[in-house]
């Protein structure tokens, strides 16, 4: 069944598309009188309704499932701007010159259900939890009963230390003490029969949602001087990540990453047994500017991202932009479009309603309705500009202040704040 929940109250206007019957495809209008069929000659068939989309893999999905359901030709491509609907990880910025939503009566329905009040040219998806997977079986095989919790609990010194711990138990396994949330664990002499870990980290398949603790700790005023020791904390969990890598993603034990990432890659089934230990950053209290969160918060809740955004792109011909629309009203007023968001892409929709049909589903309203950070908002630009900066530190092997201050300056400068400004 389909589970609704409430994580922030919303003021919906009376107008919902609840109510809408409009269909994405065109029917024929009547049928010919009975006594002319003789004369008549038989219509060809129509050719099915074409959507030409961009959508990045987390995404494409939904797409297809609505190409499939609606008997649409679906033709993808690489570029967003050559196709009529985007739709990206992030805010397409100036990658994409969109419709506004407030000048189109449906795609203003649209923006109504979704809880969107101005004009803009994308629309949210919904949210997914964000940290770091892992399989939950595995880990409990490593350190034993509670030691999931505990590690979900752990401080950065506790995390970091088992990191590296473990890293070095992988290369030459031998019973090996770690501390976490204040209890000792020993990890076995030998490794399990079915570890084949090589490293404790892959390559994160998302990257902007990790600077949400860093923003966060900066609060409302975020300048150079609030910034600066939160993302040197985010460049201590970087280099920990680069220096602990494993040789490919299939010999890892984590992987950082939003929920709706993994679906796509490894289907829902093969991610059932997977459990999340949120991104950890080195942080003091000096680097809260802030009340709302303290350090526990901000080391022990896992982020509720932004999953995305779609876009019908301004330019395109009447027909284009119908098909376009088409898709964007499926996905926001049928029940066939809510199943491809929290079924499919496995989110929570921007009306606050997700899937409880599946243990990754449950888990993820328990959290939401538990404890979470709220995610960031970026362009896809400013991710981009991220992730280039913690690809910068790849192939470093000593991490000096020097590197540490270049990386902070460029996250500054991708996240739009100049040093000195005040």
């Amino acid at each position: 069944m389909q589970m609704k929940f409430r994580l922030a109250a919303l003021a919906l206007p009376a107008l919902l598309l609840a109510g809408c019957t409009l269909e994405p495809r065109q029917v024929l209008d009547q049928l010919l009188p009975a006594e002319n069929t003789a004369t008549v000659e038989t219509a060809a068939t129509p050719q099915p309704q074409t959507l030409t989309a961009y959508a990045t893999a987390a995404l494409l999905p939904a797409l297809q499932q609505y190409a499939d359901t609606q008997q649409v030709a679906l033709n993808a491509l690489g570029d967003p701007g050559a196709v009529d609907l985007v739709a990206m990880d992030h805010l397409p910025g100036d990658l994409v010159e969109g419709v506004d939503v407030m000048s189109d009566t449906l795609l203003a329905a649209a923006a109504a259900r979704a809880g969107v009040t101005e004009s803009t040219t994308a629309l949210p998806l919904g949210r997914s939890l964000y940290g770091y997977w892992a399989n939950g079986s595995l880990l409990t095989s490593l350190l034993g009963e509670n030691g999931v919790t505990a590690l979900q609990n752990a401080d950065w010194d506790e995390w970091s230390d088992f990191v590296e711990t473990l890293q070095a138990w992988l290369e030459k396994p031998g019973a090996a003490t770690v501390t976490l949330d204040g209890t000792d664990y020993t990890l076995p002499e030998t490794k399990p029969d079915t570890l084949n870990a090589t490293g404790v980290f892959s390559e994160p398949m998302d990257r902007a949602s990790g600077y949400t603790a860093a923003m966060l700790a900066a609060g409302s005023d975020k300048t150079a001087d609030t910034l600066t020791g939160p993302l040197n904390g985010v460049y201590s969990a970087v280099t920990l990540e680069w220096d602990n890598l494993a040789q490919s993603d299939e010999t890892a034990i984590f992987r950082r990453a939003k929920l709706t990432d993994l679906l796509s890659a490894y289907g829902s089934d093969a991610c059932q047994s997977l459990v999340l230990i949120p991104f950890k950053c080195e942080l003091e209290e000096s680097d809260l500017s802030t009340e709302e969160y303290n350090l526990t918060g901000l080391w022990d809740y896992p982020v509720l991202a932004d999953v995305g955004y779609v876009t019908v792109r301004a330019g395109t011909d009447e027909s284009a932009q119908k098909a376009a629309k088409s898709a964007v009203l499926w996905l926001y007023s049928s029940g066939e479009g809510e199943n491809a968001l929290t079924e499919t892409l496995g989110v929570i929709t921007p009306w606050n309603t997700a899937s409880d049909t599946t243990t990754l589903g449950a888990m993820q309203i328990q959290q939401a309705s538990t404890g979470i950070l709220p995610g960031i908002t970026v362009t896809q630009a400013q991710a981009d500009a991220l992730a280039a900066n913690e690809e910068s530190l790849r192939d470093s092997t000593s991490h000096t202040t020097a590197e540490r201050n270049a990386f902070t300056r460029e996250a500054l400068l991708a996240l739009g704040v100049t040093e000195g400004e005040e």
